[in-house]
């Protein structure tokens, strides 16, 4: 990348001669001397005149010299970034997850998937489902990882794993000492609600309404963003909560939380790999191992 013109003539100032300028340029004498030759009656100023067998420039060709000079190398400061960008896209993946694939699921399969490609860089930035899809809409991540199905042909949606939202309740409720849960069993609890708008809020809404109690009703302690956060609050003894079997494992393994076995239908869901459907749109050779990698990884299930 750069103006042919300006290097040979800074080649001829270097060399002081037409004929080594156009030995090292590897073309012939005549050429570069019309290359020369034009950029003198484009700039209306003569560039350089003969002093014995030298060519050196005048004036004002000494004054187009350093100013050349600095073009050529803003050049070569464009390429070298140009490149060095192409090199490291070729090694970096964005991605895009809802916050409970991205705390429970991604960490083992991004530490397998970085062990099988050495020196490469994860860009992962953690949203609701909504963000994901205008994120690749707009090209600032390649792929998605989310809670929910998206009815958007827009972009193509795969099966990754399987999630099951429970209900869990603290150590020694005294729920948790029951085989079988019934759902008027749960009308009169305190319950930690994920907030609104999120997916699971609207399934565990839906699945309350099914079952007959009506969410208005039912008596809400708190509500929060975080799903962590929400097995503390239950371990807190603050109420009962709707968790992500993901996200209730480790304090369900411990027994500082119980799963309440309820008689009604399960709450299952998947989580999906999501990307733009269509052909136009460039992915990185590194994008496409990555939806590979994920069609053959095999989960550790939670309980």
């Amino acid at each position: 990348m750069e103006d042919h013109r300006l290097r040979s003539y800074c080649l001829v100032v270097e060399n002081k001669s037409f004929s080594r300028a156009a030995l090292s340029k590897h073309i012939t004498q005549s050429a570069m001397s019309r290359l020369v030759k034009n950029l003198e009656n484009e700039l209306g100023v003569k560039l350089l005149h003969r002093a014995g067998k030298a060519v050196v420039p005048t004036s004002e060709g000494r004054l187009f010299y350093e100013q050349a000079k600095k073009i050529l190398e803003e050049y070569e400061k464009i390429e070298r970034e140009l490149l060095a960008a192409a090199e490291e896209s070729k090694m970096s993946l964005r991605l895009g997850a809802s916050i409970v694939p991205a705390l429970y699921m991604l960490p083992q399969v991004i530490y397998n998937f970085s062990r099988s490609h050495v020196g490469i860089r994860i860009d992962l930035s953690v949203s609701r489902t909504e963000d994901v899809l205008r994120g690749l809409h707009n090209n600032k991540i390649e792929l998605g990882i989310i809670d929910e199905f998206v009815s958007d042909q827009a972009f193509f949606q795969e099966t990754v794993t399987e999630d099951e939202i429970v209900i869990i309740a603290p150590e020694d409720h005294h729920l948790s000492k029951k085989k079988m849960v019934t759902i008027q069993n749960l009308s009169s609890e305190t319950f930690i609600l994920p907030e609104q708008g999120t997916s699971t809020r609207e399934q565990i809404d839906t699945f309350l309404r099914d079952a007959g109690l009506d969410t208005r009703r039912i008596k809400i302690s708190m509500t929060v963003g975080n799903p962590d956060l929400i097995v503390q609050m239950v371990q807190a003894v603050l109420g009962i909560a709707f968790a992500s079997k993901w996200s209730a494992f480790k304090a369900v393994k411990e027994g500082t939380v119980q799963q309440l076995r309820v008689t009604s239908k399960t709450m299952k869901r998947d989580f999906y790999l999501i990307g733009l459907a269509s052909d136009s749109v460039a992915t990185t050779n590194l994008a496409i191992a990555f939806r590979e990698f994920l069609k053959q990884y095999r989960f550790f299930a939670p309980f």
